[in-house]
C-alpha cells in the first residue's frame, strides 16, 4: 500500500511504484464511490484525440508554470470565433 496527498491545486501524485506501464500523458477516467476513487486508463484513442490530449497537457503545464494568458471576454470570443 502506498500513500499520497491531494495538493492545493487538486492534484494527486501516483507513487512511482504504481506508475509502471503508464507514460506521461496517459489518459484516465476517474470515478468516485463514497470515499474511493477509481482510475481507469483510456485506451484506443484516435490519433486526433491523442493530439488533442497532448495539446491540453501542454496548456495545463503552461498554466501551472505561470505562462498562461488572461483575455478579456471580447478577446476570448474573438479568438474562439477564429477557430
Amino acid at each position: 500500500m502506498e500513500t499520497t496527498k491531494l495538493s492545493t491545486k487538486g492534484q494527486i501524485v501516483i507513487p512511482e511504484s504504481l506508475r509502471d506501464g503508464f507514460a506521461e500523458g496517459t489518459v484516465f477516467t476517474i470515478t468516485r464511490k463514497d470515499d474511493l476513487l477509481f482510475l481507469k486508463k483510456i485506451e484506443g484513442l484516435t490519433a486526433n484525440e491523442e493530439k488533442e490530449m497532448n495539446k491540453l497537457n501542454d496548456i495545463w503545464k503552461d498554466i501551472d508554470e505561470g505562462r498562461s494568458v488572461t483575455l478579456s471576454k471580447e478577446e476570448f470570443l474573438k479568438e474562439m470565433n477564429a477557430w
